[in-house]
């Protein structure tokens, strides 16, 4: 049962912008997200390099 609103114990973030509760999900292969997988802090970087990719395609 999830904690009410306002509740002491409730999960809160220390992010200046939540995350979305629902997950973008990307098929790729077994050896790229093994590699993937094994980066130190990999959705962080990901989310970090994401934006200025995105900015790259639209500008091309």
């Amino acid at each position: 049962m999830p904690f009410k609103k306002n509740h002491k114990d409730r999960y809160t973030t220390n992010r200046e912008k939540p995350l979305v509760s629902s997950p973008v999900c990307l098929r790729m292969d077994i050896e790229l997200a093994k590699e993937l997988k094994s980066v130190p802090d990999w959705q962080e970087r990901l989310r970090l390099a994401l934006p200025e990719l995105i900015k790259n395609w639209k500008a091309g």
